[in-house]
């Protein structure tokens, strides 16, 4: 492989990670704006305590 080539994957990955984090980044944003999230997430862990009080 060739330093030419290296450069060239290097430079692929670092773009395809920087598009991973800004699509992360808007759906962060777009969570942050719903008001349903905090009763989402809050229902989500009193699911996850029930659960793991009847198993254990």
């Amino acid at each position: 492989m060739t330093m030419f080539q290296r450069k060239r994957i290097k430079e692929e990955i670092e773009r395809r990670h920087e598009l991973a984090e800004a699509g992360a980044d808007g759906l962060v944003d777009k969570l942050k704006a719903s008001k349903w999230t905090a009763a989402i997430l809050s229902g989500a862990v009193a699911l996850a305590v029930v659960f793991l009080w009847v198993v254990a």
